[in-house]
């Protein structure tokens, strides 16, 4: 009996440590889309591919910074989009955090960045010009900055660190992590949600995705 239960804690340990549950000098990064920037954009003045957070989008961005003001966080990272860079000024400003600028954070380039029309492509097919590989290896090369540059905490808690970027990178990321390609995590992340790596050296462990439940209780006009 002995020797199996000390055969099945050890199978156990040896998961928990392919996961990274329970590791030590694990970094937690939460990954959170941008607030809404959309509504009302036929009427913004500015360039409509790098539109401010709308009256919905800077409600929304409240609404998850209360969500967060009780989580520990160590650093603030976000792409150099203002809709990004916006919300997270609204997560960093009840930590007392500086916000942090990545440019690898940012979102894919479309044929709209190049200067070229596009239309909706079929379910399925990679829409961009930028290769989805790429995608995904400049989005894990600005998390390993991110973690790189996070402090270590003082109260002993893994380093916890907030990303904000953009939908169809995160779905890229988070994808290949989960060895998926383009098509296959069929999903528009929720404006604000979060989503939360575990991240050791080399190692990236997707703990969850999509999780938006500060905007449960919200009007419907914010969601």
């Amino acid at each position: 009996m002995s020797d199996g239960r000390d055969s099945f804690l050890q199978v156990m340990r040896s998961v928990y440590e392919r996961y990274l549950v329970g590791v030590p000098g694990v970094t937690e990064v939460w990954l959170i889309r941008h607030a809404d920037s959309y509504a009302g954009l036929e009427d913004y003045e500015g360039d409509p591919r790098d539109p401010s957070l709308s009256p919905k989008g800077r409600a929304q961005a409240e609404l998850l910074a209360t969500r967060l003001a009780d989580v520990p966080l160590h650093s603030v990272w976000a792409s150099g989009a203002r809709r990004a860079q916006e919300t997270a000024r609204s997560v960093a400003a009840r930590h007392g955090l500086p916000v942090t600028t990545e440019p690898g954070l940012r979102e894919v380039r479309t044929n709209w960045d190049d200067g070229r029309t596009s239309e909706l492509k079929p379910h399925g097919v990679y829409p961009f010009p930028e290769p989805e590989q790429e995608v995904a290896k400049r989005m894990r090369a600005a998390v390993e900055t991110a973690v790189a540059g996070t402090p270590v905490s003082e109260d002993g808690r893994p380093p916890r660190v907030a990303v904000v970027a953009h939908d169809s990178a995160l779905v890229i990321l988070l994808g290949s992590l989960l060895n998926l390609g383009w098509g296959q995590l069929d999903m528009i992340l929720p404006l604000t949600s979060v989503s939360v790596l575990a991240v050791k050296g080399d190692r990236m462990v997707v703990r969850s995705i999509g999780d938006a439940t500060h905007m449960a209780s919200a009007p419907p006009e914010l969601t």
